[in-house]
């Protein structure tokens, strides 16, 4: 009997390491839609009162990834910003995942999630109840686990501008809305794809990147809505059965939608929905060409760190940044900020990455800390204007300096620095 258990039992273990071996991943997604009447709202200091109704569901989309002994949940979810200390702590703690990449879509028509965390008055808040679903989410993630494998593509869409427009004179004022697509700078069409495949060859999730404010929608506006982002992830999962969408924004601090704060009485869920389909089309190009690569060696690697920088306004205060970085295949580079950081941060780590495929994942609570608001670039801060001179609290060239350690994180993970001098 003690022979033939072990005999099983060694059987096991010769079957199990078809995952640990490599990559392996798993989605999941959760329904995270506050009352549909009476939920305060973020985005807008001029929106007349609460949530009306609901005019499309907010989700939170997991994608969890495995290997090399670390696991990485990487959470989409529709909302203003989520930073939750509660759900990376408690996922580390449950061992559920080793990092947790809390995204936000950064959708203007969704529940305040920075203050108010207390709604509803009486029972356990809203707040609370979806970091238990996301931490539902990312259990149910974890038990769906499948062998797999990564690749990426970039294409370029023109779908926003730079609110921000600077004159001869060095004078900035706010270009909010630009129907006419007048040309402004700087300004990144990228569109990044990340795609998961399982053993078979299926389309697992389809991860998009991209560097746009969701604010088609505005303060006129009191239905709960996704905004474009929601539109780009029914569009991608009609084309695409069985894969899930997970829409990550980039350096989208100082980049607006063209038709900004359209008018709902003007078709403002129209055009949200219009800019969301434009997106899929280019996202669903790159991804059908950014199959996996058969000798990808499925490598998995992660480091998160807690950054503190001064109070630009208060000195004698800190704000504490929580940064990750995460390497995959050895090709594909990520770096996290925990808030809105403006566009040229995001080119600069393309840039100066030396990877395969580099992207920045902004409004993204990792590693712990506090949100750290806009993250303007050192010649924005001096341009001045909205989120540069102003409604911005950490310090000038803070942003440089974490993209500077998410390069340096990644060159370590990449193997290319070492702990120890030769």
């Amino acid at each position: 009997m003690r022979r033939l258990i072990g005999a099983v039992f060694a059987l096991l273990l010769a079957s199990a390491p078809a995952l640990a071996a490599g990559l392996s991943a798993g989605v999941a997604r959760v329904d995270i839609t506050p009352p549909a009447e009476g939920a305060p709202m973020g985005g807008y200091a001029d929106r007349q009162g609460p949530s009306t109704g609901v005019h499309d569901p907010l989700y939170a989309t997991v994608l969890l990834l495995a290997g090399e002994g670390v696991r990485v949940a990487i959470v989409s979810a529709d909302l203003r910003s989520f930073p939750s200390s509660r759900v990376v702590a408690e996922a580390r703690a449950r061992g559920l995942a080793d990092h947790v990449l809390l995204a936000a879509t950064h959708t203007h028509s969704g529940p305040i999630t920075w203050e108010r965390q207390d709604w509803p008055a009486g029972a356990r808040s809203w707040f609370a109840q979806t970091e238990d679903r996301i931490l539902a989410a990312i259990a149910e993630a974890g038990k769906s686990m499948f062998a797999a494998r990564a690749g990426f593509g970039f294409g370029r869409i023109y779908l926003g501008h730079n609110r921000r427009r600077v004159d001869e004179a060095s004078k900035t004022a706010m270009l909010w809305r630009n129907a006419e697509r007048l040309p402004t700078a700087p300004l990144d069409p990228t569109l990044g794809v990340i795609r998961i495949d399982d053993a078979e060859g299926r389309t697992r999730a389809v991860l998009v990147n991209y560097a746009c404010h969701a604010v088609v929608l505005g303060p006129d506006n009191r239905e709960i809505s996704a905004d474009y982002p929601g539109a780009l992830r029914r569009e991608i999962e009609r084309e695409m059965p069985g894969a899930v969408s997970l829409f990550i924004q980039g350096g989208a601090g100082d980049i607006n939608p063209y038709m900004d704060k359209q008018p709902v009485r003007d078709g403002g869920f129209t055009e949200a929905d219009r800019m969301g389909r434009a997106l899929a089309v280019e996202a669903l190009r790159v991804a059908r060409r950014a199959a996996p690569k058969a000798n990808a060696d499925g490598s998995l690697k992660a480091a998160g760190e807690v950054m503190e920088f001064r109070d630009r306004w208060d000195q004698t205060k800190s704000v504490r940044a929580g940064v990750t970085g995460l390497l995959i295949n050895n090709e594909i580079g990520i770096a996290t900020l925990p808030g809105e950081p403006f566009v040229e941060l995001q080119i600069a780590l393309r840039d100066k990455s030396e990877l395969a495929a580099a992207f920045l994942f902004g409004y993204t609570y990792s590693a712990g800390g506090e949100w750290a608001g806009y993250i303007p670039t050192i010649r924005a801060a001096a341009e001045g204007g909205y989120g540069a001179g102003y409604n911005t609290r950490i310090e000038v060239g803070a942003g440089e300096a974490m993209i500077d350690r998410a390069l340096a994180n990644l060159y370590k993970l990449a193997g290319k620095l070492r702990d120890v001098p030769r």
